[in-house]
């Protein structure tokens, strides 16, 4: 049962989080197209990744590295308080058969959450002083 509840509240999270881009076919046709035009784009390329200015600024980076912690995180506590909560209320309704197998998932569940919330500590960590570098 509990299985079933988390699968498929990562199946639902995962399709919130789809971004789904649509793509439209150009005017443009083969026709149009010779190898010399080909050859034109791809030097035009070539040459604009030659150039000195900055592509990727650090400001964009740290924006991204921060959206992708934070979105990370606050899905690892809403996963980690309902596991919690489902594991509390099968311990408080079920048996002393069931309260035993609720102590035995118990141990797993902690571990997840130490490791997933010291994974982000880690990277925080690891952010903070690259920065400062």
């Amino acid at each position: 049962m509990t299985k079933k509840i988390l699968i498929s509240m990562m199946l639902v999270i995962s399709i919130i989080t789809l971004n789904i881009h649509s793509v439209y076919a150009s005017d443009t046709t083969v026709e149009n197209t010779t190898l010399g035009d080909i050859i034109e784009g791809a030097q035009g390329f070539i040459e604009a990744g030659k150039t000195e200015e900055e592509k990727i600024s650090q400001e964009n980076l740290q924006k991204l590295s921060n959206m992708i912690y934070n979105i990370l995180l606050v899905l690892g506590i809403i996963i980690a308080i309902i596991l919690g909560a489902i594991l509390g209320i099968k311990f408080m309704t079920e048996g002393v058969e069931g309260q035993i197998e609720v102590k035995k998932a118990l141990i797993p569940y902690v571990i997840g959450c130490v490791v997933v919330f010291g994974a982000f500590t880690i990277w925080k960590i690891v952010v903070n002083m690259l920065q400062s570098m």
